[in-house]
């Protein structure tokens, strides 16, 4: 895959670092599919992607309601978030947004890494 971007330069770059830089939904897939195995619910990967971007409480909502189930929703989304921070070691960089960043890294260029996880943060990074 090649990443495309307008020609022209800009003077600084915004990426959001989970599943822009960080190719971390199949990570989170495989907490939320532990997780919800140990409570006897299934979940495919098709229904996890479609349902991306939708609340982690919301998702064990909708699956009790779909299953006839009553899990726990907070324990549920609690398991599902130390599942993923215990994968976190495995956490690989989408290899063409890295390039473009170490390119724009080169030519002296401002990025700026954001997210929106529970605690919002962003770091700036100085050129």
């Amino acid at each position: 895959m090649k990443l495309r971007l307008p020609e022209r330069e800009f003077g600084a770059y915004l990426f959001d670092c989970d599943g822009t830089i960080a190719d971390s939904m199949p990570l989170h897939y495989l907490a939320w599919k532990k997780a919800l195995g140990e409570c006897g619910c299934e979940f495919s990967e098709e229904l996890f992607y479609a349902w991306g971007g939708m609340p982690t409480a919301q998702i064990v909502a909708t699956l009790n309601e779909r299953h006839g189930l009553s899990m726990a929703v907070d324990a549920v989304c609690e398991r599902k978030e130390s599942l993923y921070y215990e994968l976190l070691p495995e956490l690989k960089p989408v290899p063409e947004v890295l390039e473009h960043i170490e390119n724009r890294w080169r030519r002296r260029c401002e990025f700026l890494v954001c997210s929106t996880a529970f605690r919002y943060w962003c770091v700036r990074e100085n050129t």
